[in-house]
């Protein structure tokens, strides 16, 4: 099989992989694939159990808390529907649609896929509902909600008692299932059945793609030599178009969302009628003063140190770009890698935002309200993950001359 790096653009000849191996591109050590395996099965069986687990989670209560006798219980929906109440509709409807509604979508068409639809539907529906389902992964937010979640336990057990319900432990299950189902995907395989890959002339073959005009398909890996991939249909570049224009405007705006991030309140606890406001640093001083020094330091990081180290990290790549490629050049692809994969862990604190807000409603005993902080904090995380998306990482590869090549 052969197949393009999508982070270095070598032209690799990949052999047969058998069980509990992978391939490795040998210039810049990316994964390209692993063993052609048929898990559907597997598949099936973990997501129809995911997607109960994530129904069942819907009805039951979720967590309580209780306080002088009184006493809060909630269910999973009404984490968003609390946030309707209090007019923060932008961060509602993305708690709804990143924890509840995409992962349901993609666990919904998983389960037929892998019982060979695709093989029954003409091509052009099943490459449009492969490229959706697939397209779904990156922007689905369920394990790192639940670890918000146990992080806004900690916040409020020295204050209150607090019950997990049986929705709560449903959910636990469903992200677990979630990603054994996704940990058994086999993309390849689910291409080809949508249309065997069709290699190219070896004649054609050089170094790299870039050298002979060849496109890799940035959504089926499929080579081709024309503006059109032949087995998804999706429009194809030797690099992405103004990859770095792209990157560089949406680091803009995250940078311009970071400092009213950090200077707003995330939120405004009010007890006994006192109302206080909290930002990021004042949340991780509180920890740390309470002496949960571990969940103080990953708040930190995946807030506060992330983001910056993230916005610099890209802007340094960015900057790499018209320099030519070194023996350094495959670092800066793992690090590229690395911030790709950290990127929207940074949304733990805004599930912990929100499953307070939802939590934490005594009257003037006590209650917690979301802050503008919130907003420009979910709007500065989600440009960073564009960003990083929009980069293309092969032009750190490619020496300076080829930059007319970039947009075409």
């Amino acid at each position: 099989m052969q197949t393009a790096c999508p982070h270095c653009d070598h032209i690799i000849d990949i052999p047969h992989v058998v069980a509990k191996q992978m391939a490795v591109c040998p210039h810049c050590h990316s994964k390209l694939c692993a063993a052609n395996i048929n898990y559907d099965s597997r598949v099936v069986a973990l997501s129809i159990s995911a997607l109960l687990m994530l129904l069942s989670s819907m009805f039951y209560p979720f967590i309580s808390f209780s306080s002088n006798g009184i006493t809060q219980t909630i269910t999973l929906p009404d984490a968003a529907r609390i946030l309707f109440n209090y007019d923060s509709d932008l961060l509602a409807i993305f708690i709804d649609v990143s924890i509840i509604g995409l992962p349901m979508a993609l666990l919904t068409t998983l389960i037929p896929l892998h019982l060979g639809l695709l093989k029954v539907l003409p091509q052009t529906i099943a490459r449009r509902l492969l490229k959706f389902t697939l397209a779904l992964e990156p922007w689905i937010m369920s394990e790192i909600f639940l670890i918000g979640v146990l992080v806004s336990m900690v916040k409020i057990m020295s204050l209150a008692e607090v019950n997990f319900g049986v929705s709560f432990w449903a959910y636990t299950a469903f992200v677990i299932l979630y990603i054994g189902s996704l940990a058994h995907l086999n993309r390849a395989r689910l291409w080809e059945q949508v249309q065997p890959q069709v290699g190219i002339a070896a004649a054609k073959l050089s170094y790299r793609a870039i050298d002979s005009n060849i496109r890799a398909c940035h959504v089926c890996h499929q080579l081709s030599d024309s503006q059109y991939c032949s087995r998804c249909n999706s429009k194809t570049h030797i690099r992405n178009p103004h990859s770095v224009q792209k990157a560089t405007a949406w680091l803009i705006t995250s940078i311009a969302c970071y400092i009213p991030a950090n200077l707003l309140p995330i939120m405004y606890t009010t007890s006994l009628g006192d109302e206080s406001p909290s930002t990021l640093i004042g949340g991780v001083i509180t920890l740390w003063q309470a002496g949960s020094y571990p969940i103080a330091l990953i708040i930190f990081l995946a807030s506060v140190v992330v983001p910056l180290a993230k916005a610099l990290i890209l802007t340094f790549l960015c900057f790499l770009v018209s320099r030519p490629a070194n023996s350094q050049t495959k670092g800066y692809t793992r690090v590229y890698q690395l911030t790709e994969f950290i990127g929207k862990w940074s949304m733990i604190d805004v599930f912990v935002v929100a499953i307070l807000v939802a939590l934490v409603q005594l009257g003037n005993l006590m209650s917690v309200t979301p802050g503008l902080g919130t907003v420009f904090f979910t709007i500065m995380v989600i440009c960073q993950m564009l960003a990083a998306h929009a980069f293309d990482p092969r032009l750190l590869w490619d020496p300076p001359s080829n930059d007319k090549k970039t947009i075409n």
